[in-house]
């Protein structure tokens, strides 16, 4: 009886839902919001704006083709459509509306007003300037035109990088024959260093005839400009591609345009100026791309393919503070075009999560890449295909940022509450939308520690639609509930405190919605018809109660069935969801917060070396966070551990200790040696760690070779007449002791001394905390892997809009 008021209750509710249904000419590409307005894209290239934030829609194609005529001097032949929006970095209400043929438009207050712009040419690419709002940057194919196709004249085709500075409406050429281009500045940070002008192109500077579009040519050099290429300075001969961050410049110089090799160059980007190193790394394997996978937090994840050109395979490599320095984090990674399967959390340091392959597979597919090697350069495979490999798919997580990948623990009970009998089964993630359409996993800096993503629980994931299923984790990756059966699109909003869904691989006319973390799910029927529900979207601060749901629907006119594109306008706040109380007194009895402390695999309660403590909404508490809410409570440093460190330069992770690569340790001097040098004990601190105390790992110090100072002469001295002194004064005990041992062999090298202590150097304590916790994959040692990296490729993915601040992009 009781369950049945209750579901009266939540109907009830849901009938106090408003809901706005708008049909379009097609399904959306791309939507916008500006404050109160909001502009969508249809795949017809129709734009349309609402300014009550969704309720209802204008469609502003006619205005668009208006504008253009008036450019065109009403020809219409070169009009086209719009194929993106591209917002100021500046001016969140100054919008640049692509085109696909000569025409662009602008608008400088979020589509309310617009203005066509004849470029004469198609233009791609734009890039608005960080800093002036004003100035754009574009590139456009120049391309053979019909008059000298018809006069039979000679002509060319290059891409050629243009500058506007009066916010698109006049545009002029400054380079030709271009690969890649930005600016030279991402915030006002660089800007008091870095002329804000500056720009880096990679181009042939003697280009001629058609240009080459290879992946890697080495007649692209790397330049920089601070007067718009009136001038310009060389920064690296046959620099093909490049990335620019805020504390690094990574290039990626073409060694061998046969074999398509690259070496990746890195520079700090401090005062201006460019000074390269070629990356320091664990291989001199063949290195076809480099991708910059994140640089958020003080390092650099990047992932590098070893094997032929297109490889599926890549290798997780974690750099130092600096950029230079880089040592192995995971292997088998599942390589994307211009990506891997990797993802951030966002709002909590140092945990990241990266679909790999099943090392028994991996390592049949790299031998048979190898095999067909010695038979010709990359000659065709037999057997194990690229694509076999997407049957062998699982995901790892990190919590010590790369320092030890672990399996996701499943969990114990499903959706309904039923125990989840599987032996050794692991959960696995969908990361990526890249191969099917999957929802992808998903986290908000304002909902800390909550994770959302599609999956599977086995042995490997899953794209059957059957076996995959929705998950949530309210730790930060620690430990997760199956809170729905089937595959979801989600949005998550109010702190983490709501969540609504549809399902997203069949149609639907229905949202649920949790006001409690997925412990108790409404319904809300939509639509009277089912629609193919794409994706479900908040307002940016995700802390409202609006949301829009938007896809494709089939209507029917006139006994003919039409696609067209879907909006529904969904406002929760005629819920009137009672407030949440007891902000002053979180985690106390009657207060609907709680404390909570994220926690990595081997310290408990803390994270990245120190204790966060934050407050949040219970799960069960079902009520409205207010828009503004204080989240961290305090921050104090904890005692080192072994989560706390990483594997140096030269190391790998195995059976839970960082060991050198195919167990040889080099402790031979630096060519130039005073006084003394130091050898890795194999670990190094994680950048931006703040532990204190705790486990250790010292570098091991040795003295230089030949040295002759005084002060180490008169130690040498010292000691052999001590040594002498004291077996004196001890004869009888020295007798007893080689005795009692039977004069058993001491290690005779610094080198196999140096190899014990690192082996023994792990305390026990951490080993049992270790095991009572996950247990760390055992990467695969490969016996080629001691030596440099040779070079980089770096495949940039421009004009991306960051996903919650993060993105993959390319060299």
């Amino acid at each position: 009886m009781r369950h049945i008021i209750l579901l009266l209750i939540m109907n009830c509710f849901a009938a106090n839902i408003d809901v706005q249904i708008s049909y379009i000419d097609a399904p959306l590409i791309n939507i916008h919001w500006c404050s109160d307005t909001v502009l969508a894209l249809t795949s017809k290239g129709s734009v349309y704006r609402s300014d009550d934030r969704g309720r209802q829609w204008i469609k502003m194609s006619e205005i668009f083709h208006r504008k253009a005529l008036i450019q065109l001097e009403d020809s219409d032949e070169r009009i086209g459509i719009v194929n993106n929006l591209v917002p100021s970095p500046v001016d969140k209400q100054l919008i640049l509306f692509t085109g696909t043929d000569q025409i662009a438009w602008i608008s400088l207050d979020c589509g309310k007003t617009i203005t066509a712009v004849n470029a004469g040419k198609q233009l791609r690419e734009y890039q608005f300037h960080p800093l002036e709002k004003d100035w754009i940057i574009a590139s456009a194919w120049k391309q053979c035109g019909s008059d000298e196709l018809l006069a039979g004249t000679p002509c060319v085709s290059y891409k050629e990088l243009l500058l506007s500075q009066d916010t698109g409406i006049t545009w002029h050429s400054i380079a030709t024959y271009v690969n890649q281009f930005t600016w030279g500045i991402k915030n006002k940070e660089m800007a008091k260093y870095t002329p804000k002008e500056r720009i880096l192109a990679s181009f042939e500077p003697q280009g001629k005839g058609h240009q080459s579009i290879s992946s890697w040519n080495m007649d692209y050099n790397l330049y920089y400009s601070d007067d718009f290429f009136q001038t310009r300075t060389l920064s690296v001969p046959a620099g093909s591609r490049f990335m620019l961050t805020e504390s690094f410049l990574f290039v990626a110089k073409v060694t061998s345009q046969v074999t398509q090799e690259v070496s990746l160059y890195v520079s700090g980007t401090e005062l201006g100026q460019y000074k390269y190193s070629v990356i320091d790394a664990d291989s001199k394997l063949l290195e076809h791309s480099y991708s910059i996978l994140d640089t958020s937090e003080n390092q650099v994840f990047m992932v590098v393919n070893h094997l032929k050109p297109s490889s599926p395979l890549g290798v997780i490599y974690i750099s130092d503070s600096t950029g230079t320095r880089y040592s192995r984090s995971l292997e088998n990674v599942s390589r994307l075009e211009n990506s891997a399967e990797f993802y951030r959390v966002q709002g909590l340091e140092g945990i990241y999560l990266a679909n790999v392959y099943a090392e028994d597979q991996a390592k049949i597919y790299t031998n048979q890449v190898f095999e067909s090697m010695e038979e010709g350069f990359y000659a065709q495979q037999n057997g194990f295909k690229d694509e076999d490999l997407k049957k062998y798919k699982q995901t790892r997580i990190t919590f010590d940022k790369g320092g030890q990948w672990v399996p996701l623990k499943p969990p114990t009970v499903d959706a309904d509450g039923k125990p989840i009998n599987c032996n050794k089964c692991q959960l696995h993630l969908h990361l990526s939308q890249a191969f099917y359409q999957f929802a992808p996993i998903y986290t908000q800096n304002n909902s800390i520690g909550i994770i959302v993503a599609t999956g599977s629980i086995g042995k490997y994931l899953s794209y059957r639609q059957d076996q995959v299923n929705t998950y949530l984790s309210r730790d930060g990756g620690l430990t997760w509930i199956e809170i729905k059966k089937g595959s979801y699109i989600y949005e998550i909003s109010n702190h983490g405190g709501l969540i609504v869904m549809a399902r997203d691989q069949e149609t639907t006319n229905q949202i649920v919605y949790s006001w409690n973390g997925g412990m108790e799910w409404t319904p809300f029927n939509i639509l009277d018809q089912k629609a193919e529900i794409q994706n479900i979207i908040t307002e940016p601060q995700n802390k409202g109660t609006r949301f829009i749901a938007y896809g494709a629907i089939q209507l029917e006119s006139n006994g003919i069935r039409t696609e067209q594109g879907l909006l529904a306008t969904i406002d929760l706040d005629e819920l009137h969801q009672r407030n949440c109380i007891g902000q002053d007194k979180a985690g106390e009895i009657g207060s609907d917060y709680e404390l909570w402390t994220p926690s990595g695999l081997v310290n408990p309660e803390c994270l990245f070396g120190k204790k966060v403590t934050y407050m949040r909404k219970r799960r069960e508490a079902a009520c409205y966070n207010p828009e503004q809410l204080e989240r961290i409570m305090s921050v104090t440093p904890c005692q080192c551990s072994q989560e706390d460190y990483e594997c140096d330069l030269g190391f790998v992770m195995n059976n839970q200790q960082c060991t050198p690569i195919n167990g040889t340790l080099n402790i031979d001097p630096p060519a130039e040696c005073d006084g003394y040098y130091t050898v890795s004990s194999g670990y190094r601190k994680i950048a931006g760690d703040i532990c204190e105390g705790g486990v250790e790992h010292i570098s091991m110090r040795f003295t230089c070779p030949n040295n002759k100072s005084w002060v180490y002469d008169w130690l040498v001295i010292g000691g052999i007449l001590f040594g002498l002194y004291w077996l004196y004064n001890n004869q009888e005990k020295v007798k007893e002791y080689f005795a009692r041992t039977e004069m058993r062999e001491i290690p005779q090298s610094k080198q196999e001394m140096l190899i014990q202590q690192i082996q023994q150097r792990q305390p026990k304590q951490q080993q049992q905390q270790q095991q009572q916790q996950y247990q760390p994959i055992d990467l695969e040692q490969n016996e080629q892997q001691d030596q440099k990296f040779d070079e980089d490729l770096i495949e940039r993915d421009d004009d991306v809009q960051i996903q919650d601040e993060t993105a993959h992009e390319l060299i």
